[in-house]
């Protein structure tokens, strides 16, 4: 009889064992990254008068990017992160916090509550807006600039998931390149 409590208390134990190490997998095999930049809206300021005069003596001493770029009033942005779940089991991902790079310059952070749940095998794509406004975007101009226009734009983060009420962090880090010139050149398009 006590041999057969033993056995039964042993199996227990290692059918508990076997489904936490299961769920525990399965959070390690979650995957985050920034997987494309499907939106670039930027927004220009006003263009009166004297901006358009500033713009074009700049443009003829040479210095077109430092001039595209001085219009800027701000950047919209839609970020698409990849969420994916290489794991057995089913996770939830309650929450997403990232901090924006620019050039490895940083620029700002972001935070969404995703509240999904990703099943095994499975790929989810979640679109964030991102708004940058002028001054945030100072501390990033030069090295804009340096790069002739050419973006780097860099997500390190933190996506959450709940284990048993728990908050457990899976840091990320993902970066997609976009040339801001380019994205200009079509807002001047648009208003001429």
């Amino acid at each position: 009889m006590k041999k057969t409590i033993i056995i039964i208390a042993s199996i227990v134990i290692a059918i508990i064992v076997i489904i936490f190490a299961l769920y525990v997998y399965s959070y390690t095999q979650i995957q985050v990254s920034l997987i494309d930049v499907t939106s670039v809206d930027v927004e220009l300021e006003n263009l009166s008068l004297p901006t358009l005069l500033k713009l074009g003596i700049d443009i003829l001493s040479g210095n077109w990017i430092e001039a595209a770029v001085s219009i800027i009033a701000g950047i919209n942005l839609e970020l698409v992160f990849g969420l994916s779940n290489n794991g057995l089991l089913p996770v939830y991902i309650p929450e997403l916090s990232y901090d924006l790079f620019l050039n490895g310059v940083s620029i700002g952070a972001g935070y969404s509550e995703l509240n999904t749940t990703i099943n095994p095998g499975e790929i989810k794509q979640i679109p964030l807006s991102q708004i940058i406004q002028k001054e945030n975007l100072i501390p990033a101009i030069d090295s804009i600039i340096n790069t002739e226009g050419i973006v780097d734009i860099g997500v390190s983060g933190i996506a959450y998931f709940e284990l048993w009420g728990r908050s457990i962090p899976i840091p990320f880090e993902s970066t997609q390149q976009i040339s801001i010139v380019d994205e200009i050149q079509k807002q001047l398009e648009k208003q001429i």
